[in-house]
């Protein structure tokens, strides 16, 4: 507050070229600065409309606002954000159960190769990555490879499990705990992020991706879109059902010589 209440002593705007009440006074910078409201826009005396009844100051080139003024010339957001940028907006219910790490048996490939970029990062055991861990992989892994021009990042996972917790040597009961973060549960051989664009060399999109992988408390593998090979696509087995037989086409039929024609209409005729 002392650096708030220099800064305005410091700017003459606010005490020669305001209204003449306020450039009469001999306030002190604390008292004028609580005859200020710091959000409100219905106020008379608010910053807002005290430099909005000067509309050739909004276009003056030599006039120059300082920080602290124009922080409070701003609108304050009351509705900050508890969590970091990757949490989802709007939920149907605020806490879940904590649920199980997905296993793939039922031999499901989807998720497990590189769809976008050129490189990937694929997990090699079953996890729940926080959403902290996943912001910290991102911004290393855009961090290394700025440097390319037309690079881009694609991430393939989500935190969207609420996770709760409690205050240690607690007593039960009284509900669930408060929502702490958000994570995800990221299956086997799952790909998290993508990298590609702007002609990005193997050996750099491998020592990005390594940096990320010290970010995440799994084991990982770098993964080459030209290298992988897919499996071919099976139908899917409804029960009940006949199976789907895969149909063979027809051979060919031999072309028949035209002597042979010509002596079978002999013979007929």
């Amino acid at each position: 507050m002392a650096s708030l209440f220099r800064a305005l002593s410091r700017t003459p705007l606010l005490l020669s070229a305001s209204r003449p009440s306020l450039a009469s006074t001999t306030a002190s910078p604390s008292q004028f600065a609580r005859n200020f409201s710091f959000g409100s826009t219905s106020s008379p005396l608010s910053i807002r409309n005290h430099v909005s009844g000067f509309p050739s100051l909004h276009h003056n080139p030599t006039f120059t606002m300082s920080p602290a003024v124009r922080s409070l010339a701003t609108p304050m957001n009351k509705t900050q954000r508890r969590f970091n940028s990757l949490q989802p907006k709007r939920m149907k219910y605020r806490k879940k159960h904590k649920g199980k790490i997905p296993i793939p048996i039922g031999g499901s490939t989807k998720g497990t190769y590189v769809e976008f970029g050129d490189y990937g990062l694929r997990i090699k055991e079953g996890a729940r990555l926080t959403a902290k861990q996943i912001q910290a992989a991102h911004t290393t892994i855009r961090r290394k490879i700025k440097a390319v021009k037309g690079s881009q990042i694609w991430t393939r996972v989500f935190p969207d499990i609420p996770v709760t917790s409690k205050g240690g040597e607690s007593r039960m009961g009284k509900g669930k705990g408060s929502v702490d973060y958000y994570a995800t549960r990221v299956g086997l051989n799952r790909i998290i992020f993508e990298i590609g664009g702007g002609g990005i060399r193997r050996e750099h999109a491998k020592e990005a991706l390594r940096l990320a992988s010290t970010k995440l408390p799994v084991a990982v593998e770098f993964v080459v879109k030209a290298d992988q090979i897919k499996p071919p696509k099976i139908p899917r087995a409804i029960p009940g059902a006949a199976p789907v037989k895969a149909v063979t086409p027809a051979p060919a039929a031999t072309p028949i010589a035209p002597a042979v024609v010509a002596k079978e209409a002999e013979v007929v005729a």
